[in-house]
């Protein structure tokens, strides 16, 4: 598929480029208080379809980080093919008459709140509020054309062996009903672990699922296998890839990023 706004895309990786080398820092001692951050996503599958859908999706992303928690406004941009297919809330799902195209996304501001540090057998808990404006063109099939609203604890423990994290997350996403569709609030959950490598490079796995929103889908499940490589403390490399277990997730996915703090 072609993209149809390849400039867009010569941009973000302009910033990225500019990220990776301008405000880089190598100071422990001086945390960050903010983050910047571009994203580029392909995710492929035909979603119980006939014809398989590409998804092309750019995010850049900027975080302003506080005492006791952080709050950070995504901005993405999306190419889809025309198979049926949209994109909600960072997945996609199939709709009829969904017709594909080109655009921005639509825009997520999300906040984070450091609520129990772990003790004994408690866990670092986090709860996370975030908000999906309708920013996509719905015709296309970027999006609803509705706000939704998600709530979300997110738990981490490190484990004896300090170099293992388990991970998990549970939430609850109240869906904004379109016209003329019948939509489902979504659960979302995760449950996964993760490895210190060496002080630099971290991996991961997770096995991710949520409920789907329209009556008759499989509801999404996911593999994912993730890697954060510290080039240094400021900057930070992201990999993902994605493996689809079922017709509501895509068959296969692969995400690449880069975060720079300052």
């Amino acid at each position: 598929m072609k993209i149809r706004h390849p400039g867009l895309t010569l941009i973000l990786a302009g910033w990225l480029f500019v990220c990776s080398t301008v405000y880089a820092y190598d100071d422990p001692n001086n945390k960050p208080t903010w983050q910047t951050g571009v994203s580029f996503s392909y995710l492929t599958g035909d979603y119980g379809e006939e014809e398989d859908t590409d998804i092309f999706y750019c995010a850049a992303t900027i975080k302003r980080y506080f005492r006791q928690g952080d709050i950070a406004l995504i901005v993405p941009y999306l190419d889809v093919s025309d198979n049926g297919v949209t994109f909600i809330g960072g997945g996609a799902e199939a709709v009829p008459g969904a017709d594909g195209g080109s655009g921005i996304g639509d825009m997520i501001l999300k906040g984070r709140y450091y609520a129990i540090e772990q003790e004994g057998l408690i866990p670092y808990i986090d709860l996370v509020g975030s908000i999906k404006f309708p920013t996509a063109d719905e015709d296309e099939g970027l999006g609803t054309g509705k706000a939704d609203f998600t709530l979300m604890a997110e738990f981490t423990r490190r484990l004896e062996n300090k170099n293992w994290i388990a991970l998990g997350e549970l939430g609850y996403t109240f869906v904004g009903e379109p016209e003329d569709y019948d939509v489902k609030n979504r659960y979302l959950y995760s449950i996964g672990l993760a490895y210190e490598l060496n002080p630099k490079l971290t991996l991961s796995g997770y096995l991710d699922g949520r409920t789907a929103i329209y009556e008759g889908n499989e509801n999404p499940l996911s593999i994912l296998f993730g890697s954060e490589y510290k080039i240094h403390s400021a900057l930070r490399f992201d990999t993902l890839f994605e493996i689809g277990m079922n017709d509501g997730a895509p068959d296969f996915g692969i995400t690449i990023g880069v975060r720079q703090r300052f």
